[in-house]
């Protein structure tokens, strides 16, 4: 898979760092089950739909600057997190802390299978942040065209339903399968290709096993 080159900074992190990393977390936070409820918790479903709820309501609005003004909003990351918190999305509860995902309750899953998860998760939470920053530095430059920030929108919204639809596929392995079964199949999901997408599939599922 070629690199996704609109983005100055690399966001994809090598297998083996993110291991060494989510590793040296899990060793310093509480992973088990129970602990899992002393921690902030987060609906992960809501919060997207609200992230994609507020960028449609401000762009219905983008040609009353008065309107921009009110409900600019600032870009937000789902998964980097300082302090451990506990994000649901479709039933799985994932521990995360500062872009790592440190545990899934329920599932006791490697240190190379979390490093996947967090691979994919996070690479995808970038890329949503990255083109958050830049619809709102393109609405504060008069000079960029219409198409440009259309089209900026509608990657940082399609950004946002691949992410819907991974933490989906997550939550469908899970149902089905035991945790070594559910890593073995990870590798089956890769991260996708935005580059690649075509706009009349944005509303399907680009995140699916491998055939």
């Amino acid at each position: 898979m070629k690199q996704f080159s609109f983005f100055s900074r690399t966001t994809c992190l090598t297998a083996t760092l993110v291991i060494l990393t989510v590793s040296t977390f899990a060793q310093n936070v509480k992973t088990t089950s129970t602990a899992f409820d002393t921690y902030e918790h987060v609906n992960g479903n809501e919060l997207i739909k609200k992230m994609i709820l507020a960028k449609h309501e401000l762009n219905k609005n983008r040609n009353a600057k008065s309107a921009i003004s009110a409900n600019f909003s600032a870009p937000q990351y789902i998964l980097n997190r300082d302090n451990p918190t506990v994000i649901s999305f479709d039933g799985l509860d994932y521990l995360v802390q500062n872009n790592c995902v440190l545990a899934v309750k329920g599932l006791n899953l490697s240190d190379d299978a979390l490093s996947q998860i967090t691979e994919k998760l996070c690479f995808l939470d970038q890329v949503q942040f990255d083109y958050h920053e830049k619809i709102n530095r393109a609405y504060c430059n008069g000079n960029e065209n219409s198409q440009k920030i259309r089209n900026l929108n509608k990657w940082y919204l399609l950004t946002l339903r691949i992410i819907s639809t991974t933490v989906n596929d997550f939550a469908s392995l899970a149902k089905k399968y035991d945790a070594a079964s559910f890593a073995k199949l990870l590798v089956k999901l890769p991260v996708p290709n935005l580059d690649a997408v075509a706009t009349p599939t944005m509303a399907q599922s680009v995140v699916r096993l491998a055939k």
